[in-house]
């Protein structure tokens, strides 16, 4: 049906947006990383909110068009899961940090948080698209 084709061929077009908004929400952190490489001080506040928006609104701009689409979610995997849960432990690293933050006089220094939350996250997608790859290889065998 022609209705359905259209909703289909929007929800496409929303996920793709989503993936563009998830994409500049990690690059938003390049200006950043430019600037503290030749010594700058940039303030984290300028570029925090823009990459939550992107990360957050692409990554839920994604499911809803998933939905959308009737894909199946993923099959299950052991690393599929471990991969999650190095995402989401990756992400809960910044709760110490806003809490010493909110609660304490002292600096609380972002370079002390940010690699385990890179190491995480990274690791994460790395470990999803193995898994992306190894079962995509499983179907087509």
């Amino acid at each position: 049906m022609v209705i359905d084709k259209k909703l289909f061929n929007t929800a496409l077009a929303r996920y793709r947006l989503g993936t563009v908004l998830l994409w500049l929400g990690v690059l938003t952190w390049v200006p950043f990383i430019i600037l503290r490489l030749v010594g700058e001080k940039p303030s984290l506040l300028w570029y925090l909110p823009f990459h939550l928006l992107g990360v957050i609104g692409g990554s839920r701009l994604r499911a809803i068009a998933r939905k959308e689409m009737d894909l199946p979610p993923g099959k299950v995997s052991p690393l599929r899961v471990i991969a999650h849960g190095l995402i989401y432990a990756g992400i809960l690293v910044w709760a110490p940090y806003f809490y010493l933050k909110a609660t304490t006089q002292a600096p609380v220094e972002v370079m002390n948080f940010l690699p385990y939350h890179l190491t995480g996250v990274l690791t994460g997608i790395a470990l999803l698209v193995i898994n992306f790859w190894m079962t995509r290889k499983e179907v087509s065998s």
